[in-house]
């Protein structure tokens, strides 16, 4: 069901809500200070993965040379994994949709549409990989650690509101990427528990 409402979101959004939205924020929000301020928010975000994938090496390197990981590691190692396999999954969709961005493309050039399975860099704004970073993260710690619930869905929510406000992706864009995040945050955990439960017999 989940998946029903997401698809029928994104068909209303790519129909009557993403130009419209992207034409207005173009309009008053582009050329201000307010914009300058939130570019400047996404920036951090790139160390996120870079902070990911330095702790799944170091633990690699850590197991390969016969250590034990602590017990506090296994959600960071989730999160970690789970944003990995956000970036493949956002690699990979977007090569297969082709979507043009909405700055510069349509706002600059009024280009819009999807060509699918072209692999053009200039045409890969769908699903918006931040936010199924944002979401696989906050999803993992929304099960692992209930008490930063609010804090983790507030961020996530101001990164997947600021990609929309400065054009950097379409409100379709965002809410495709929220739900395969989540999607891939819950199963990253859920493989996780299943690998516990059922240890293989000696």
């Amino acid at each position: 069901m989940a998946f029903a409402l997401c698809v029928i979101a994104v068909v209303l959004c790519v129909a009557y809500f993403d130009r419209p939205v992207a034409d207005f924020f173009e309009a008053h929000v582009r050329h201000t200070d307010l914009w300058r301020y939130l570019d400047r928010f996404l920036k951090p975000f790139l160390f996120v993965l870079v902070a990911a994938l330095f702790f799944l090496f170091c633990s690699g390197c850590c197991i390969l040379s016969g250590g034990k990981l602590a017990a506090w590691t296994r959600t960071p190692l989730l999160c970690s994994w789970s944003a990995m396999w956000g970036l493949a999954a956002e690699t990979i969709f977007k090569g297969i949709s082709g979507r043009s961005w909405p700055d510069p493309a349509y706002v600059q050039n009024h280009l819009y549409g999807f060509h699918f399975l072209q692999g053009d860099p200039r045409a890969s704004s769908f699903p918006s990989g931040h936010s199924i970073i944002a979401a696989a993260i906050v999803t993992v710690l929304w099960i692992r650690i209930p008490r930063l619930r609010i804090v983790s869905l507030l961020l996530a929510s101001a990164v997947m509101c600021v990609l929309i406000v400065t054009n950097f992706h379409w409100v379709s864009d965002v809410i495709a990427g929220a739900y395969l995040g989540v999607a891939i945050g819950w199963m990253t955990v859920r493989l996780d528990i299943a690998g516990y439960a059922a240890p293989p017999k000696a």
